[in-house]
């Protein structure tokens, strides 16, 4: 995704600051992007380069001066184009995979382990987006008083949720598969295995 767009596109609601712009990511789509302060002040500073945003200060008495962003027509027919071209597939990046891929030589209790916090942290991030990012979609609804807008932040919700669903379902078929070639292998079943953890087991893995 490019960071030039979405600041576009995030512009293209009402005239902001640089912070007003980072609140709105952090509000609204970090379920899919985000970005920070250093990054988005040289990517405004390039947009009003290039005509795409111009920009102006609020005098303020006794409090720092203000500068202003506002997106263009030129900036907007830019801003359309890229909405209506095709997007490739985005690539898969994600470290916890890195971990499970080279996992060979770890015990298989330590990795049930890993598996088991992996899908607790994504169970939490899934209750967060239905409940929090939901009621600010609905929040922001009311706010700008257009249920088309709402319409689709939550298809993009919907499609951030779905993913933290399938790797929950993940997580939980890697344990099953990991438990079952416990035993295959002939050794005690793996409930028994996971309860008799050694506590030195599960600090290897915090060091991890």
């Amino acid at each position: 995704m490019s960071l030039k767009h979405a600041l576009l596109g995030i512009l293209s609601y009402q005239p902001m600051t640089g912070y007003e712009v980072k609140q709105f990511f952090d509000s609204s789509v970090a379920h899919f992007w985000n970005a920070e302060l250093s990054q988005i002040y040289p990517t405004l500073k390039t947009l009003e380069e290039s005509s795409f945003v111009s920009m102006h200060v609020e005098v303020q008495q006794n409090r720092p001066n203000r500068k202003i962003y506002e997106i263009t027509n030129a900036g907007r027919d830019e801003f359309l184009r890229w909405v209506r071209g095709t997007q490739p597939p985005a690539d898969l990046r994600d470290p916890f995979l890195i971990k499970i891929f080279f996992a060979t030589d770890v015990p298989i209790e330590d990795v049930l382990i890993l598996l088991r916090r992996q899908m607790e942290e994504q169970q939490k991030v899934l209750l967060f987006s239905e409940t929090v990012l939901r009621d600010k979609i609905r929040e922001g609804v009311e706010h700008s008083h257009s249920p088309r807008h709402g319409l689709f932040w939550t298809l993009t919700l919907e499609m951030a949720n779905a993913y933290r669903r399938a790797y929950i379902d993940w997580c939980e078929q890697s344990m099953r598969m990991l438990e079952e070639s416990i035993l295959d292998a002939g050794s005690q079943p793996a409930a028994e295995q996971v309860a008799s953890i050694a506590p030195e087991a599960q600090a290897r893995t915090e060091a991890g």
